[in-house]
């Protein structure tokens, strides 16, 4: 398959973003920041650069007469360049017909925010779905579907019983996909594929139970996982190739939508592991990912002092924040006023207050409520008592 990556992406008057330019690494990127900063809108600018009809997704900025947006990208190391320009806004009105490399379509997978797994019950397996251009460009635009990865499961599992039924980047694929079911939690494994419902069995602490009752947030991990690996199958045939061989681009948003903290980490992982070759551009609002991440993985997307969006130089060059706090990083990356609860800053500011004023009465109750409110464990505990040894003393 082509070598096909991302370099660099400028986008000027599309949804929020007035003027915003990002150079990506050929592997993992993480773009992070408040919340209606563009997060979104740069993966769209991205995928619809490969649809081939008309688009409705993305507006021009509502301050601009035309949205443009300009793509430098390699193609087997060779430097390229494509632009478009998006002009309309009503949502009902006219679109724009982009078409620029939808040729090359079947080179990225694209995964929106809704990524929910149903329970199907398979009357029989269907064969294999035509992946062509047509069909790709499509995906471009509406996002891969999870409608058919059980049907690939169970499909290639009960081939893989007959010897040289399929190839050996098929069977590699297949061990691949059950692993998935291992990635997050090591107390989940698959277990087995009932032959007369076709139905997909995994282990648990709890017992053998449906793959469509784990949890949301498993599945989540399961449908972009196996929904990578099944995509893949499909589109690269004649010859097949093996999922740590592809080398295209995988486009995520909200990556971390319906997971456990420690599941954000071992996504990040297991998307790692599997897809080597890979470049994976992805949205998230989790400071458990950014803070795992390397420096070069991180994309962090701020105001500047003329509201518009530029990539900010937080965290460290060689670290990036894996030395910052899960709080820093909600309250100086992903712009949350507070981290606390309303109840809990009225109570610390008359606190603060009282101890100003040296208010002794005032202070021992709004401390007395305090060490109600804080955890047991934590460090806030000291230095209240610290800042009451004093009140105390002139008590």
């Amino acid at each position: 398959m082509d070598k096909f990556k991302i370099k660099k992406v400028n986008i000027s008057g599309i949804g929020g973003i007035s003027r915003l330019e990002i150079t990506f690494n050929s592997g993992l990127n993480l773009i992070c920041g408040t919340n209606g900063i563009g997060k979104t809108t740069i993966l769209e600018c991205i995928a619809h650069a490969f649809v081939r009809t008309s688009t409705y997704k993305l507006k021009r900025n509502v301050n601009s007469d035309e949205g443009k947006c300009f793509l430098e990208y390699s193609e087997n190391n060779e430097d390229k360049t494509v632009e478009y320009n998006i002009r309309h806004f009503n949502p009902t009105g006219e679109t724009d017909f982009v078409n620029r490399l939808a040729a090359k379509s079947n080179n990225v997978l694209y995964f929106t925010p809704s990524r929910n797994i149903d329970y199907t019950n398979l009357k029989t397996l269907a064969r294999d779905p035509e992946r062509d251009e047509n069909v790709t460009a499509g995906v471009a635009y509406t996002g891969i579907s999870a409608n058919d990865e059980k049907n690939w499961f169970v499909q290639r599992f009960m081939w893989s019983a007959h010897d040289g039924a399929l190839a050996k980047e098929q069977i590699n694929n297949l061990d691949k996909a059950k692993e998935c079911f291992n990635n997050l939690d090591k107390q989940v494994v698959f277990s087995r594929v009932i032959p007369d419902t076709y139905d997909i069995m995994v282990k648990t602490p709890t017992g053998e139970v449906y793959f469509e009752y784990l949890s949301s947030g498993y599945k989540s991990c399961i449908f972009i996982l196996l929904g990578i690996i099944k995509e893949i199958e499909y589109r690269f045939k004649n010859p097949y190739i093996e999922v740590q061989d592809f080398s295209g681009i995988i486009l995520i948003d909200e990556i971390d939508v319906h997971l456990h903290p420690q599941w954000q980490k071992n996504l990040i992982i297991a998307l790692k592991k599997m897809l080597p070759n890979a470049q994976i551009i992805a949205t998230t609002h989790s400071p458990s990912m950014i803070q795992c991440a390397e420096s070069k993985e991180i994309i962090a997307l701020q105001y500047n002092d003329e509201h518009n969006i530029v990539v900010s130089d937080f965290g460290s060059e060689k670290y990036g924040f894996q030395g910052w706090t899960l709080e820093e990083i909600l309250t100086d990356v992903m712009g949350m006023n507070t981290i606390r609860s309303d109840l809990y800053c009225q109570k610390m500011k008359e606190f603060d207050d009282a101890i100003a004023d040296r208010d002794a009465e005032k202070a021992i109750e709004a401390y007395n409520e305090l060490k109600q409110m804080l955890n047991p464990k934590s460090y806030l505990r000291k230095i209240l008592d610290i800042e009451m040894t004093g009140v105390r003393e002139n008590d």
